[in-house]
């Protein structure tokens, strides 16, 4: 019976490692807790990787056992073995994504060069406010970044301005206030022109970079 027993375990093992799954969950800022948008999330030692959206998440196809490496521009990177399909990463400051996502992760080839633009630019995306207004706004996903906000402190009134001007209240996370200001700004253009001056009487007063009309 015994050998039975570590005959089945030792199968078991044969068959899980290496076995292929989606792995997904959130990077946040250890910090404030807040998402961290365009954080970059790679399989250790290859060159399949993804970058966190807009929430902070992500969702990776790889195997058990690898390795996932997740690092951000000025934030420590964190490594950690894929041994179950829900994998949330806290970053904290410290070292930068450019040091620790070259060489020895990538061989040094043409290849790697061309890897580390495209890197770059989905950064530069990631933290541009039109282009993900302009993202967000294609899946009919408004957002209003606001400054005091909690997932504890939504009142009945917020709750209703969300789903009467199809919004969503959003902290300000770790973005820098100019971003804010000229993402909420095209927000506000949106409700301007499809519901005139009626959600100004309604929105919470903290919006960043509100000015009223």
């Amino acid at each position: 019976m015994k050998q039975l027993i570590y005959i089945s375990f030792f199968l078991f093992a044969i068959l899980s490692f290496g076995q292929e799954v989606v792995v997904s969950g959130y990077v946040t800022d250890k910090k404030n807790g807040e998402p961290i948008a365009g954080a970059k999330v790679l399989v250790n030692k290859t060159q399949n990787g993804i970058t966190t959206d807009f929430d902070g998440k992500y969702s990776l196809k790889t195997t058990l056992n690898d390795t996932l490496v997740f690092g951000y521009p000025g934030m420590k990177i964190q490594k950690v073995k894929v041994d179950k399909q829900k994998i949330n990463i806290e970053l904290e400051e410290g070292e930068e994504i450019k040091v620790e996502f070259g060489p020895p992760y990538y061989p040094k080839t043409k290849k790697l060069q061309v890897t580390t633009i495209v890197t770059k630019k989905e950064i530069e995306k990631a933290n541009n406010p039109k282009y993900n207004f302009k993202k967000n706004a294609k899946n009919n996903v408004f957002v209003i970044f606001v400054s005091e906000l909690t997932s504890y402190n939504l009142n009945k009134e917020d709750l209703e301005f969300e789903q009467k001007y199809n919004v969503k209240y959003s902290l300000i996370g770790s973005y820098k206030n100019d971003y804010l200001k000229k993402y909420n700004k095209l927000t506000f253009k949106h409700l301007k022109k499809k519901y005139k001056k009626s959600w100004l009487k309604e929105i919470r007063k903290d919006a960043v970079g509100l000015k009223k009309e």
